[in-house]
């Protein structure tokens, strides 16, 4: 986080991770879609044209704060490419996840994986699965079963899972 470069791969990988973002829906991020007094981001024209809005932590509101300030950003999109000022794109991100992917040597890793992290470890935090179906911008309950099922076999396992924020956990319970 000592770098742009290093400070927006930050922000971005955790978007993904502690909200649920799918890669295109970072990439078109605007700072109008942030509500940080609220802890509340909005996603718009994600999968299937759909809105929706998903909860963002503390931490990470920090973040992009400070990522904002390095970068000058007032308005427009959250996230730039670092030689010219423009925004970042699909391929970016990926990019991103590739090179994060032989850095660590991690052979299975890709920004989706996170987006499942993200719905397995709200269940498994006590998330009840119309929540999760809303954070995740799922038409029907069939794909979010699908979370379900593999939350309960980590559980019975005793497997480690990711922490989520408590933010999640405040509303609605």
């Amino acid at each position: 986080r000592e770098t742009e470069q290093g400070l927006r791969n930050y922000c971005i990988f955790h978007l993904m991770l502690d909200c649920g973002l799918r890669r295109q829906e970072v990439v078109h991020l605007c700072l109008h879609h942030l509500n940080a007094p609220q802890n509340i981001l909005t996603i718009e024209k994600s999968k299937g044209s759909k809105s929706r809005f998903v909860l963002i932590p503390d931490f990470l509101i920090a973040a992009l704060q400070q990522y904002f300030d390095l970068k000058g950003i007032k308005s427009g999109p959250m996230f730039y490419t670092l030689r010219a000022f423009k925004p970042i794109t699909y391929y970016t991100v990926k990019m991103f996840y590739q090179d994060l992917k032989v850095e660590s040597g991690i052979d299975r890793l890709h920004g989706h994986l996170l987006r499942h992290t993200f719905a397995i470890s709200f269940l498994i935090g006590g998330g009840n699965m119309e929540f999760l179906r809303v954070f995740m911008g799922h038409f029907d309950y069939a794909s979010t079963k699908t979370y379900v099922e593999l939350a309960t076999q980590l559980k019975i396992l005793g497997a480690p899972v990711y922490k989520l924020d408590p933010i999640f956990f405040k509303f609605g319970y």
